[in-house]
C-alpha cells in the first residue's frame, strides 16, 4: 500500500469556492474582544516573534493580563506588541479575527487599582502571577471570512 492509500479519507464536503474578507466594524471588535476570555499575546524576545495563549480581561477598551515576572512580561514591558483572539468554523470555512496592536505596559508596581479589582486569575495557576501587563491600543482591526451566498456549503449525507 501507499502512503496515500493509508491516509484517512477526507469528507465528500466541498469547500466554498468563493469567499471574501469583510472588515469587522470598531463596534463589532469591541464586542467580540468583551466576549472572550482567552487571546494570543505577541512578543518579540532576541529577535524572535513569541505567542504566548493567556487569558485576559477588557478594561475601558485595554487588554490586561495577569502572569509571573517571566518571558511574558519582560518582552511585552514598554514594547509594541500584538493581541489576537478568534473564531474558526472549519467545517463552513468561515471564520474571524480581532488583532489588537499597541504598547504593552507592566503595571506591577504602578498603582492601577481599576486593573488589579478585575476579577483576573491565570487559568495556570501557581505562585508569584502578581505581574499585570496593559495593553493601550494604537489599532484594533478585524476581519471575518465569508462565503458567496451561492456558495454556502451544504454537508454531505
Amino acid at each position: 500500500m501507499t502512503t496515500r492509500e493509508r491516509a484517512p479519507a477526507r469528507s465528500a464536503y466541498m469547500p466554498p469556492r468563493n469567499v471574501f474578507l469583510e472588515d469587522i466594524s470598531q463596534e463589532d471588535c469591541q464586542r467580540l474582544l468583551r466576549s472572550h476570555q482567552i487571546g494570543r499575546l505577541a512578543v518579540v524576545l532576541e529577535d524572535q516573534p513569541e505567542i504566548f495563549p493567556v487569558n485576559y480581561e477588557l478594561l475601558d477598551g485595554e487588554v490586561v493580563i495577569r502572569t509571573s515576572a517571566g518571558k511574558k512580561l519582560h518582552g511585552a514591558s514598554q514594547r509594541r506588541v500584538a493581541f489576537e483572539i478568534d473564531g474558526i468554523d472549519e467545517y463552513g470555512h468561515r471564520g474571524w479575527d480581532v488583532v489588537v496592536h499597541g504598547t504593552a505596559y507592566d503595571i506591577s508596581t504602578a498603582y492601577d487599582e481599576q486593573a488589579r479589582e478585575l476579577p483576573l486569575e491565570p487559568w495556570v495557576g501557581g505562585e508569584g502571577k502578581n505581574s499585570w501587563i496593559r495593553i493601550v491600543p494604537t489599532a484594533v482591526t478585524g476581519r471575518r471570512i465569508v462565503p458567496s451566498p451561492s456558495e454556502a456549503p451544504v454537508r454531505p449525507e
